[in-house]
């Protein structure tokens, strides 16, 4: 629903005018308030996220169970609206993998959980990344997913308690390093680097990263046709297979909650954020703005298919409940997959022919 009632949201502004603004505005613009606005929430959402499963190894009830397994959405909300901009120090500093490995490594975690090992935040640190991160809390929050994404507060171990404590307390420590990169410091082998968002936002001659105001803006649309591209021909097609009988619920992502579609939805919201410069209550210009200059036809329409991505992505869900692992496994629901993936390659198709070139009129 919360979904939902966002996509709502931004359809109001299908077809408004961007306002009227120059390459540093919407670099400034998108920099500030888009990327490292995310990255904050994401931040403030994974401390959330810890206290919560603080709470419930304290107390576990039911109603603190719901509380955690809502916070672990809530957090997975600005980690995947991010991934339009998975460029700076989330990839230079390896910190993707640590939050978002799949598949999950059960085998091994279950392994874990039956030794009779001390399990603390720097022994998981210590693990791989299929072994930590999103996942792996979502695996001991929901439980397998197969038949139902939640189980009884009962269900959990002592065990499992203290890996959930520890792997959140883990994540939010990411997400704070993740958010400090972009706010204070890029580099930790250089004392004096700042924030990167001081880096995307002042192109120069002297910038080691951009030239130009125009490799930044490149960088934008790039991000944005990478996270097409991974939902449409890695999230989506890859667990739905040639066919229905080669449909692999081990390949979906975020199967444990039934949380798929939301994910996806969210990814493209991403595009959704950079391309018109609106993150949650804020607008501003964004690339739509550039793209408006040359052309206001091309820059309305981009908009309009971006939000069709993400209305097709959530018409996936099965009517009888259940999210993208069980639809892949009904004819219908490949159907309305193919749709939702036809789009986006359309999409990328372009962003790649027709949004692309106008960087250099």
């Amino acid at each position: 629903m919360k979904a939902l009632k966002l996509m709502a949201a931004a359809l109001a502004f299908v077809g408004a005018t961007a306002q009227a603004a120059t390459n540093q505005e919407i670099i400034n613009h998108v920099s500030y308030n888009v990327i490292l606005a995310t990255y904050n929430d994401l931040a403030s959402q994974a401390a959330n996220l810890n206290a919560a499963v603080n709470t419930l190894a304290a107390n576990p009830t039911e109603a603190n169970l719901a509380k955690a397994q809502d916070a672990w959405r809530a957090t997975r909300i600005p980690w995947e609206s991010s991934e339009a901009f998975l460029f700076g120090p989330v990839d230079s500093l390896g910190i993707d993998p640590l939050l978002d490995t799949w598949p999950l490594n059960i085998l091994d975690l279950d392994s874990v959980l039956k030794s009779n090992r001390a399990i603390t935040t720097d022994f998981v640190r210590a693990l791989g990344t299929n072994l930590q991160g999103f996942h792996t809390i979502e695996y001991l929050l929901f439980g397998d997913g197969k038949s139902a994404n939640t189980k009884p507060a009962s269900a959990l171990t002592a065990k499992q308690f203290e890996y959930l404590k520890a792997t959140t307390a883990l994540l939010a420590e990411h997400t704070a390093y993740l958010a400090h990169s972009w706010t204070k410091n890029y580099d930790p082998e250089n004392p004096s680097a700042p924030g990167y968002v001081q880096v995307i936002s002042n192109p120069g001659f002297d910038n080691p990263f951009y030239s130009s105001d125009r490799a930044v803006m490149e960088e934008f649309v790039q991000g944005m046709m990478g996270i097409l591209d991974e939902v449409a021909n890695g999230k989506m097609s890859d667990p739905m297979g040639a066919d229905i009988n080669s449909a692999n619920m081990a390949l979906v992502e975020s199967p444990f909650s039934w949380n798929s579609l939301n994910d996806f939805t969210n990814n493209i919201r991403s595009v959704y954020s950079i391309y018109t410069g609106h993150y949650r209550s804020t607008k501003g210009p964004g690339v739509k703005a550039l793209v408006e200059r040359v052309d206001a036809a091309l820059a309305a329409r981009v908009e309009g298919e971006i939000l069709n991505c993400m209305q097709l992505i959530q018409a996936i869900r099965p009517a009888g409940g259940g999210d993208f692992g069980q639809a892949i496994f009904t004819h219908d629901g490949r159907a309305r997959a193919q749709k939702a993936i036809d789009a986006l390659n359309a999409l990328h198709a372009t962003m790649e022919n027709e949004v692309l070139p106008t960087l250099d009129m």
